[in-house]
């Protein structure tokens, strides 16, 4: 293999994991992101039913005060039928008073409605209290675990990119800009093996004399179908024999 190929197998590994390690520092935020959103949706619903639960209190303390001046108005109106001489007038004070007992009990049963919902309210919020305050723990934590896998991550993103600039020294500008189309345009992947023949990068098979040729060693070989420059897998794992017997 050309020296500047096989250095340039080893620039698209160190691209590859560079490309791993970009990617979980941008997905990171993202999940914390994800959990924080939770965690605001669940206050945005516990602040919801904790107005509606004072909205509550309110309509029952109303409802309450129309019950006593509804009570307060009865007693009076029988105050009121004592004083009365007529038979006309004592009939219509008794049905103006039955009129505002019945009055009177529609509130009554509408303030235990309120005490129903209120004591309801009052439990779901409890509930949500605690799934806040689990959320919240979770986001902190998660929050934590986040920062220091960033700083991990980027302490190496450090390293790679700089084992990476050492690497791309022994290639070619020329050789480098074509490498840096291809594997852009080719979801990161610019060089292929080629095993019997097909190029494992789309897997198909390559031209007779370029598999010769490319066994030889001798030039630069872009597979015809995908256009990604080819080795010979081979001839690689003969190196990395050869390497491991002088060890």
């Amino acid at each position: 293999m050309l020296p500047e190929l096989s250095r340039l197998v080893d620039v698209q590994e160190i691209d590859k994991v560079i490309m791993e390690v970009t990617q979980s520092l941008e997905r990171l935020p993202q999940e914390l992101q994800a959990e924080s959103a939770a965690l605001e949706a669940m206050q945005a619903e516990y602040d919801a039913q904790a107005q509606e639960l004072e909205n509550l209190k309110k309509q029952r303390q109303e409802t309450e005060r129309e019950v006593a001046e509804m009570a307060e108005g009865i007693k009076n109106s029988r105050q009121r039928l004592m004083e009365i001489k007529s038979n006309i007038e004592y009939k219509a004070m008794l049905k103006e008073i039955a009129f505002k007992e019945d009055q009177r009990d529609q509130k009554e049963t509408r303030v235990l409605e309120l005490l129903e919902l209120i004591e309801a309210q009052k439990g779901s919020l409890a509930e949500q209290t605690q799934g806040l305050q689990e959320q919240g723990e979770t986001v902190a934590r998660r929050r934590q675990e986040v920062e220091t896998e960033v700083a991990k991550l980027k302490g190496e993103l450090a390293v790679l990119e700089k084992q990476r600039k050492e690497l791309r020294k022994g290639v070619p500008a020329q050789l480098l800009k074509r490498y840096e189309f291809i594997r852009q345009r080719r979801n990161g992947t610019a060089i292929s093996p080629v095993d019997e023949g097909v190029c494992l990068g789309c897997h198909m098979n390559i031209l007779p004399q370029q598999f010769i040729d490319l066994q030889k060693g001798v030039e630069i070989i872009q597979c015809p179908h995908c256009q990604r420059i080819l080795y010979w897998q081979e001839e690689e794992a003969l190196e990395e024999g050869v390497s491991g017997s002088a060890t």
